[in-house]
C-alpha cells in the first residue's frame, strides 16, 4: 500500500492531497451526521435548522465522496498509462544486447497483466482515500464520547491489524510466487503460438508442451492464487471477529468497568455499526493492493532505469545523420558475450575492415562464425568492447550512436516484418509511389497493394520468400546510404535469387548504396567487389572480385526511382 501511495504521490502530489482532503471532509460530514442523529434521538426538538443541517451534511458527504473518487480515478488511470509508456520507451531505448537478455515472456506478462492488475488496484485507491478518513473521524468521535471506549477500541484494532498483517505477508509471498509462475505460463503460450505448425506435426511435442509445461504451470498458478486469497479471507474473517468482539465489549463489558451513560453506549455502537461498511471496503481492497504491489515490483524490476526516463529527442535522425562519403572502418574492434546452457563465451575480433562508399561486400563464413554479430556491430546495434569505429576518418563516440545507426537499413534473417511504412522520411504520395514501384520490381504487385492513406500494405499473408521481399522493400523505403542484408536470398526461388544478385544489387550499387550482403551463396560471390570470410570470430580472408565483368549490361527500372 505504501508503494502505491508513493507511486501516486510521484505522479501528482497535489491531486492526491486534494483527493485525501475531500475524502476527509466527507468522513467528517458522515460522523457529524451521526452526532446530529444522536442529538435528535436524545430528545432534541425538530427544527428547520436541524433539518437543513442534516440535508447539508448529506450533500457534503456525497459530494466530497464523488470529488475524491473522480480525482483519484483520473490520476490512477493516467498514472498507469504513463507507466506503460515509460516501460515501453525505456525498453525500446535499451542497447540491443541488454534487451536480448530480458525475459520476453516476462516483458509480455508485464505489459499485458501487471499493468492491468495495477490499473484495477488503483481504481480502488479512491475508496481508501474516502473510507480511511471516515474511520479516523469516527474513532476520534468515539474518543470524544468516552476515553475508555477509545482505548479499548485502539487495543482491539491493534491486535486485529497485527494478525491481519501477519497473514497478509504470507498471502503476498504466495502472490509473488504465483507471478513468477505466470512468466512460465506466458512462455508456454508463446511456444504454442510460434510453434503451432511443429506442434501439429508432432504429437509428442504437443503432449509435452501440454502436460509438462502448460498443465503444471496453470495448476501451480491456481494453487498459489487459491492459497493467497484463502489467507486473505482468513485475515478478513479475523478482522470481522475482532469487530464484533469490540461491539460485545461495548455492550456487556465496558459498563462493568466504568459507568457509561446509555446514550454514549448507543452512540458508540451506532458509530461502530456505521464503520462496518468503510472497514469492509478497506479490508476487501487489501488483496487487490497486495497483487498491485507485486505487479509494481515486477514492472520496476523489468527496467531498473525506468525512473530515469528522459523525453524523446527533438531532432530527427535525418538531421543528426553523419556524413558518409568515403568509408566506414572498424579498427581493432572486439566484442564478446556468453551463450548457450553452458554459458560458453563467444569472442569476435579484433576485427579490422573497411567498407568503402558505393561498393558491394559479401560477408561469408560457417554457422556460428559470427557473421550476424559482426553485422550488428557494423550497423551500430552492438557497441564494441574495444577498438574504434570511424566514418570518413572520424571516430564514432558514445553520444553519436543513434546518429550512426541512422546510416543503416538492415534486413535480418529472423527480422520482423512491418505491415506499414509509417515513420519513414518523405511525402506520403512520394512514398506510396516508390512503394508501388518497388512491389512491381520485386514481383509482389497483384499480391500486395499499397494503401497510401494509412501508409500500409494490404496483407502480410505471404510465403517466406515473398515476406523477405517485402522486408527488403521496407528497408529501401528508409533510403539510407548503407544496406545490410542477412541471408536474404535463402528463401528465394532460383530465378529470383539470380535476379537479386545480378540485377537488384547492381541497381542499388548504381544508385550509390553501399551494400553488405551476408550470404552462403558462393555461386554468386563473383558479383561482389570484395568477399570477407569469418572463422571463429576472426576475419581470415578477403577476396577481391571483378563485378564489372559480370554485371548485366542492360538494367530494368531501378528500385529507388
Amino acid at each position: 500500500m505504501i508503494d502505491l501511495v508513493r507511486f501516486l504521490l510521484g505522479c501528482s502530489r497535489r491531486t492526491v492531497l486534494a483527493s485525501t482532503a475531500a475524502g476527509a471532509a466527507g468522513g467528517v460530514a458522515g460522523v457529524a451526521l451521526i452526532a446530529l442523529v444522536r442529538r435528535q434521538l436524545d430528545g432534541g426538538a425538530p427544527a428547520p435548522a436541524a433539518a437543513m443541517a442534516f440535508l447539508g451534511l448529506c450533500v457534503l458527504a456525497v459530494a466530497m465522496r464523488v470529488a475524491s473518487q473522480v480525482a483519484m480515478v483520473r490520476l490512477g488511470q493516467g498514472a498507469v498509462r504513463e507507466l506503460t509508456l515509460r516501460v515501453v520507451r525505456r525498453t525500446l531505448r535499451l542497447p540491443l544486447r541488454e534487451f536480448e537478455s530480458i525475459d520476453t515472456a516476462g516483458l509480455l506478462a508485464t505489459l499485458t497483466q501487471d499493468v492491468v492488475v495495477l490499473a484495477n488496484a488503483l481504481s480502488s485507491v479512491p475508496q481508501f482515500a474516502i473510507n480511511v478518513p471516515i474511520v479516523a473521524a469516527s474513532v476520534a468521535y468515539v474518543g470524544w464520547l468516552s476515553p475508555l471506549l477509545f482505548l479499548c477500541g485502539v487495543s482491539f484494532a491493534a491486535l486485529a491489524v497485527a494478525a491481519y498483517m501477519t497473514l497478509a505477508r504470507r498471502a503476498i509471498r504466495e502472490l509473488r510466487a504465483a507471478r513468477r509462475v505466470q512468466d512460465r505460463l506466458v512462455a508456454a503460450f508463446q511456444a504454442m503460438g510460434s510453434g503451432s505448425r511443429e506442434l501439429r506435426q508432432h504429437d509428442g511435442r504437443r503432449r509435452a508442451l501440454l502436460h509438462d509445461s502448460l498443465e503444471p504451470a496453470s495448476a501451480e498458478l491456481r494453487d498459489r492464487s487459491v492459497r493467497a486469497m484463502a489467507t486473505f479471507a482468513i485475515a478478513d474473517a479475523w478482522s470481522q471477529l475482532a469487530f464484533f468482539g469490540f461491539i460485545g465489549f461495548v455492550l456487556f463489558a465496558a459498563p462493568r468497568i466504568q459507568p457509561i451513560p446509555t446514550g454514549t453506549l448507543a452512540a458508540a455502537v451506532l458509530v461502530v455499526l456505521y464503520l462496518m461498511t468503510p472497514l469492509d471496503v478497506i479490508i476487501n481492497g487489501l488483496p487487490a493492493m497486495g497483487r498491485a504491489r507485486v505487479a509494481l515490483g515486477r514492472i520496476r524490476a523489468l527496467v531498473p532505469a525506468m525512473d530515469g526516463d528522459e523525453p524523446e529527442a527533438a531532432a530527427s535522425t535525418a538531421e543528426a545523420r553523419p556524413a558518409f562519403r568515403e568509408s566506414l572502418r572498424l579498427d581493432g574492434v572486439t566484442f564478446r558475450y556468453r551463450e548457450g546452457a553452458d554459458d560458453r563465451e563467444f569472442r569476435l575480433g579484433p576485427v579490422d575492415l573497411e567498407l568503402r562508399a558505393g561498393e558491394v561486400v559479401f560477408l561469408a563464413g560457417g554457422n556460428g562464425s559470427g557473421k550476424t554479430t559482426l553485422a550488428k556491430l557494423i550497423s551500430g546495434l552492438y557497441e564494441p568492447e574495444a577498438g574504434a569505429v570511424l566514418v570518413d576518418g572520424q571516430p564514432v563516440g558514445d553520444d553519436d550512436q543513434a546518429a550512426y545507426r541512422s546510416l543503416f537499413s538492415v534486413v535480418f534473417a529472423d527480422g520482423h516484418l512491418f505491415g506499414d511504412y509509417r515513420g519513414l522520411p518523405g511525402a506520403p504520395d512520394e512514398l506510396a509511389r516508390r512503394a508501388g514501384a518497388g512491389l512491381r520490381r520485386l514481383e509482389l504487385a497483384g499480391r500486395v497493394e499499397v494503401d497510401g492513406e494509412s501508409r500500409s500494405f494490404s496483407t502480410l499473408d505471404l510465403s517466406q520468400g515473398q515476406r523477405r521481399r517485402l522486408a527488403l522493400l521496407g528497408a529501401l523505403l528508409e533510403d539510407r546510404p548503407i544496406l545490410v542484408v542477412d541471408e536474404w536470398a535463402a528463401n528465394q526461388d532460383p530465378t529470383f535469387k539470380s535476379v537479386f544478385y545480378h540485377r537488384i544489387l547492381h541497381e542499388l550499387r548504381a544508385a550509390g548504396k553501399t551494400l553488405l550482403v551476408v550470404s552462403h551463396d558462393e555461386t554468386y560471390f563473383e558479383v561482389a567487389d570484395r568477399v570477407l570470410r569469418l572463422s571463429e570470430g576472426r576475419v581470415v580472408e578477403e577476396t577481391p572480385a571483378a563485378p564489372d565483368a559480370i554485371w548485366p549490361g542492360t538494367l530494368g527500372r531501378g528500385l529507388l526511382r
